[in-house]
């Protein structure tokens, strides 16, 4: 009783941290007042189909998927009978604190997850602050104002733990919804989608692609209807006109003649690149897609290919990898304190050396720093995948207890080994 009573104390302190940092720290607009904002507005004032309309000619549009704004339309609405809605302070005060619930919703995942795969948990505190406490979250959600973020994230674990369970069904419908998130999350698609090259088995990935592209088209077909232009433009064409910025190696080449192929290919090459080390990777280890250990680790250099090839990095794009290496690390049974755990640790610390560079990023600073940012984040991945190449070649005991033990399932495994 006095644990839940401490528990429940801590909760409400997180929340109105996250509220009292909002209100304090607001003092210019962010991504959540410049693009989310405006089309939560145009939610709440009864056009929820016209919600991408505002950003037709702008060079930065609202470029995520409608499920985003889910959070903020009760905000919106709140926010306009206080009268709070032209209040940065105000509306900030009101996100941070609606955020700060699905980041403990989302803590309270990663704890599960790593109880499951470890088979109990002795300091759930601990690996709940992994999350809680992560700068890249912080830095996320309250500087930039990714409030969706945290909701795609919740939405990939839970569609992680329905894939390790052989839900497929329900893992397609979650991978789709993340997408409907944060469009971005399509490179984390990719794992499950290569999962036959580890088992050998078409119909779970069908079923999975299936329900994940019905979930997708369901979801993206009204806004298609109303206003196609809008909807292509900002999330899919905007990018492809947008200059090469700070925070990556391809600052290097901006001036450059090929530097039209990182301007209109990046995000491209990069799921490329992703495609290429998840496929190398399940050929020769085919075990790791059928465990929590592996099948976060595929998700962590999947998702870091993305501010890897990126033209432009921001510090939030480090928030998927972040989480995804923090439950790659956790996972193995035993002590926490092993090597594995430098992998969040660069990711945590390229999250600083990306926002040191955004102040700066033409300048000789900003120009090594871009060059650092990539190789931190290549170091990362490096790190992962060699470690998922050298990993046991048999899942451990927690996770056995969640596969397919038919005799189709061990003879395609014993055969893909």
């Amino acid at each position: 009783m006095i644990s839940r009573v401490v528990t429940v104390g801590l909760g409400v302190a997180y929340v109105g941290a996250w509220a009292l940092s909002s209100l304090v720290l607001k003092t210019t607009p962010s991504d959540l007042d410049l693009y989310f904002w405006p089309s939560t507005e145009t939610i709440v004032s009864g056009h929820p189909l016209l919600i991408y309309s505002a950003g037709v000619h702008d060079a930065y549009p609202n470029a995520n998927g409608p499920l985003g704004l889910a959070p903020l339309v009760p905000i919106a609405a709140l926010a306009n009978a206080l009268g709070w809605a032209e209040s940065l302070a105000g509306r900030a005060a009101l996100t941070g604190a609606v955020a700060s619930l699905v980041v403990l919703l989302l803590a309270f995942q990663v704890v599960r997850f790593t109880a499951a795969a470890r088979g109990g948990l002795r300091r759930p505190l601990a690996v709940a602050c992994t999350v809680l406490l992560a700068p890249a979250l912080w830095i996320a959600v309250i500087d930039y104002g990714h409030i969706e973020q945290p909701v795609e994230l919740c939405l990939i674990v839970f569609a992680v733990t329905c894939a390790l369970r052989d839900r497929n069904a329900l893992t397609g419908i979650a991978l789709g919804a993340a997408v409907l998130t944060r469009t971005i999350v399509g490179l984390c698609v990719i794992p499950f989608a290569l999962l036959p090259l580890a088992t050998r088995r078409i119909r779970p990935m069908a079923t999975i692609m299936l329900t994940c592209a019905l979930t997708i088209g369901a979801g993206i077909a009204p806004f298609l209807v109303a206003d196609a232009q809008a909807v292509v433009h900002a999330l899919l064409t905007y990018r492809s006109g947008l200059p090469i910025g700070g925070g990556s190696f391809w600052i290097v080449a901006r001036h450059a003649s090929w530097a039209g192929l990182a301007r209109s290919g990046d995000v491209y090459l990069g799921a490329a690149v992703a495609c290429a080390l998840v496929a190398f990777t399940l050929r020769r280890k085919p075990t790791v897609a059928t465990t929590h250990v592996g099948l976060t680790g595929l998700l962590t250099v999947a998702s870091c290919c993305f501010p890897l090839f990126a033209k432009t990095v921001f510090p939030y794009y480090l928030l998927e990898p972040y989480v995804f290496a923090a439950m790659w690390w956790l996972a193995r049974p035993g002590s926490a304190l092993n090597w594995r755990g430098l992998v969040p640790l660069l990711l945590t610390s390229d999250v600083f050396i990306v926002k040191a560079a955004s102040t700066s990023p033409f300048s000789g600073w900003g120009v090594v720093a871009g060059v650092v940012s990539s190789a931190v984040v290549a170091a990362a991945v490096a790190l992962v995948t060699l470690d998922l190449l050298h990993t046991q070649d048999h899942p451990t005991a927690a996770d056995e207890h969640h596969l397919d033990h038919s005799p189709e399932h061990v003879a395609a495994i014993q055969n893909a080994t």
